[in-house]
């Protein structure tokens, strides 16, 4: 099922154009994907439902120990870089947070670059869990990747992330990339991070990134909502217990509502950058998320929501299975090039 889109001020798009604002993107130009009604494709349908029956349970009942936590990073470490489409390792400790440049060997003479921040709820994951996302996303967009390899907790709870990200920003700026020449990405608690950069850019009268593109952002740390939402229907994929654990080790004794670990509480400005935010129908953040598309709007933010029924959390990683999430990277791409268009 392709995505419901709203838009809010003049949002950067690349490709063939149409009297139609909803007909920019590639979701948009393809004809509707085969799938009943809203029920999205049957790869999609099938992937949703075996997350929901196999690996939600086994979170559900994964304790909460160094052990568990030590599994689920390798686990979704090597998950990812088995996946990825290159094999190489262009791996940097030249910085302040050390990284991993996907597609540099390819694009080496780019002078624009995707800064991404990986999520897993800031405890697990890696820039080796998001390889094989970046390494997509690079071929989309013929711009290399950049992902910071920030500090997790509970080894390093906040601020520790939110300040390896600003540092790894200023790294790229000091090796030559231009501001508007970066585009910012995020997923889940990436996207949360991506935010906290851009608040604190504006803060500071810094210039901006030339675009930002949030997957699923976990932008909300009170669990009212998606207690609510996990209830009503369960995540396919997102286990409530694992987001509360992940949540008590990031920031334990701060209050949800600071936007410091919370930024839809941040009130946006009309000076931040284009954003392109995608959202599975699926998932207990979807509440969050469209709360901050809401409060763009309402604040003259530019940007493109997508909401994919009946899609999960950062559905995109499983590209090379689901037409949609293939679909919904295809959109990053032409988002992504309309920002860095010179």
């Amino acid at each position: 099922m392709l995505p419901h889109a709203t838009r809010s001020g003049s949002v950067p798009v690349d490709g063939r154009r149409s009297a139609a604002p909803e007909a920019d993107r590639p979701s948009a130009r393809t004809p509707a994907l085969t799938g009943p009604g809203e029920h999205g494709t049957l790869r999609s349908r099938g992937l949703a439902g075996g997350l929901r029956m196999f690996v939600r349970p086994a979170l559900d009942k994964m304790p909460a120990t160094d052990v568990s936590l030590g599994r689920l990073r390798a686990l979704t470490s090597g998950a990812g870089r088995a996946a990825a489409l290159e094999t190489t390792n262009d791996w940097s400790s030249d910085g302040p947070v050390p990284g991993l440049w996907v597609g540099r060997k390819r694009f080496f003479h780019s002078d624009k670059v995707i800064f991404h921040i990986h999520g897993g709820g800031f405890t697990f994951g890696s820039p080796w869990s998001h390889k094989a996302l970046a390494s997509r996303i690079a071929s989309e967009t013929g711009v290399p990747v950049f992902l910071p390899d920030y500090r997790l907790a509970p080894e390093h709870p906040h601020p520790a992330a939110t300040e390896d990200t600003l540092a790894g920003w200023e790294w790229l700026l000091s090796m030559g990339f231009r501001a508007e020449d970066i585009v910012v990405a995020g997923d889940s608690a990436g996207g949360n991070l991506a935010l906290q950069l851009v608040a604190a850019l504006d803060r500071d009268n810094a210039p901006m990134p030339a675009g930002v593109v949030l997957l699923s952002p976990w932008v909300d740390l009170d669990f009212t909502d998606m207690t609510a939402r996990d209830r009503a229907r369960k995540d396919p994929f997102l286990a409530v217990g694992l987001a509360e654990l992940c949540r008590s080790q990031y920031a334990p004794g701060v209050d949800p509502d600071d936007p410091a670990i919370s930024p839809i509480k941040y009130v946006p400005s009309p000076d931040w950058p284009p954003f392109l935010i995608q959202c599975g129908g699926e998932e207990i953040f979807s509440g969050g998320i469209e709360q901050l598309a809401e409060r763009f709007a309402e604040h003259g933010v530019r940007h493109e929501f997508q909401l994919w029924p009946h899609q999960f959390h950062v559905f995109q990683v499983f590209h090379p299975l689901v037409p949609e999430a293939k679909l919904a990277v295809r959109d990053i791409g032409s988002f992504v090039r309309g920002c860095l268009r010179d």
